[in-house]
């Protein structure tokens, strides 16, 4: 056997590995932020006062993100991928949406901002975060940082239950590309 055809076939090898590996999609992190997000969106309509929805996603924010990062973590080692850069790459992208938001916070804090306008700062923060992560890693999260966007809008200018409103509109968009994903990786395998 020549030199070429052992590149052929380690090629042809490494090509069928990543193909059985399909999609890095872990459907279960998408669902999860489902669900956090609609109960801390409808909170904000339901909710007696504000302070309940602050205190919310301080603890559903930070719990979200390290149990995001341990699905995945724990997908990437049962698909035998497990890269700790591209994990790092994930967490600093998301990192730097929390800090965003508590910077944010301090400009409630400060007196420029009210507490009525922070939570549409951060939808339209993460519609960004959605959007740049849709660009730099994940194709499929475009398609939530522009349906985020609409949700900033939403949020700005429905009244009446614009909070609950925009919370099932991003999460039918990030449950329905849980389920892409999971047909993705059914199909690769």
């Amino acid at each position: 056997m020549t030199t070429t055809d052992n590149l052929r076939d380690d090629i042809a090898y490494v090509r069928a590995a990543a193909e059985r590996a399909g999609s890095g999609t872990i459907p279960s992190i998408y669902v999860l932020w489902a669900v956090i997000g609609l109960c801390g969106f409808a909170l904000a309509d339901f909710a007696a006062d504000s302070r309940s929805v602050g205190l919310f996603w301080m603890v559903a924010g930070p719990a979200g993100f390290v149990v995001s990062m341990w699905l995945g973590y724990r997908a990437g080692r049962h698909a035998g991928q497990g890269s700790r850069r591209v994990g790092v790459r994930w967490g600093v992208h998301w990192l730097a949406f929390l800090a965003a938001g508590a910077l944010g916070a301090a400009l409630v804090a400060a007196g420029h901002l009210p507490w009525t306008a922070f939570g549409s700062l951060v939808v339209l923060l993460l519609a960004l975060s959605y959007f740049y992560a849709g660009l730099y890693m994940d194709r499929r999260m475009l398609a939530i940082g522009v349906v985020l966007g609409a949700c900033f809008l939403v949020t700005l200018f429905i009244p009446g239950y614009q909070w609950t409103l925009a919370g099932v509109l991003m999460a039918g968009a990030l449950v329905w590309q849980a389920i892409l994903g999971a047909r993705e990786r059914d199909a690769a395998h």
